[in-house]
């Protein structure tokens, strides 16, 4: 159980800020909550069932993108992550630990998310499913964060970086609009951007419409995981640089 132990001890670490200041996460059901009560006053069941797929899978997407990656990006800046570095512990524990310390970020999307399912009364079996794409959403979006603060020459820029990509990543594409919305050229472009593929996919396991081909979806996050892993690969090192 050590290694249960060292992610739980970087956990801990990493997630500190949050625990001095709550207030961050108390924002983030206000804003949850407000979002819910917009979409649902201008769309109705539909858009909730939509938004249920965006909570789930956007708002980890959101939370590698901009908080992991963030947390990371800043370890290396204050040199703490040469600590971790020289400690017993692994890089992919090190990874763990830091999604873990994150995590009551999630809370306000999760939990909205199952009331809402409940409410509606969506069936519930994609649920499992849908958190499995949560984690891989996740990770796809630190890795892509990660690939471009890690080659930052001035890395105070962190911040300016990824709250920029993360709001061009979740409020111009298709995901809280569908797919279907843009014309069909649009639509093969629109998928180019990773978090709509996601979106899609999301949308296909809980039987809400989609707007392509599931294949095409499939398709470019393959493309995507296997861009975003390399680059990162190339810079976030663990061991003697």
């Amino acid at each position: 159980m050590q290694w249960l132990r060292q992610i739980l001890g970087i956990a801990v670490l990493n997630g500190k800020w949050i625990l001095r200041q709550p207030l961050w996460i108390f924002q983030s059901f206000i804003g949850v909550i407000g979002l819910t009560i917009t979409l649902f006053a201008w769309g109705s069941s539909l858009a909730l069932s939509n938004l249920v797929v965006a909570y789930l899978v956007i708002g980890s997407w959101g939370l590698g993108l901009n908080i992991v990656a963030q947390t990371i990006g800043w370890n290396r800046v204050g040199h703490a992550y040469e600590s971790y570095v020289a400690s017993p512990i692994t890089l992919p524990i090190y990874f763990l630990g830091t999604i873990l310390g994150s995590m009551p970020f999630f809370s306000a999307h999760l939990s909205t998310a199952i009331v809402i399912s409940i409410l509606s009364q969506m069936d519930l079996a994609f649920i499992p499913l849908a958190l499995l794409l949560s984690l891989i959403s996740l990770i796809l979006g630190a890795f892509l964060s990660l690939s471009i603060i890690l080659r930052l020459r001035n890395p105070t820029n962190i911040s300016a970086i990824t709250n920029p990509l993360n709001t061009l990543t979740t409020i111009l594409p298709p995901i809280y609009y569908p797919l279907s919305f843009l014309q069909p050229v649009l639509r093969n472009l629109a998928l180019a951007v990773p978090t709509v593929p996601l979106m899609e996919i999301g949308r296909w396991l809980a039987a809400v419409p989609t707007g392509q081909e599931i294949a095409l979806s499939l398709t470019s996050l393959i493309v995507w995981t296997v861009i975003v892993t390399v680059l990162v690969a190339k810079k976030l090192r663990w061991g003697l640089e």
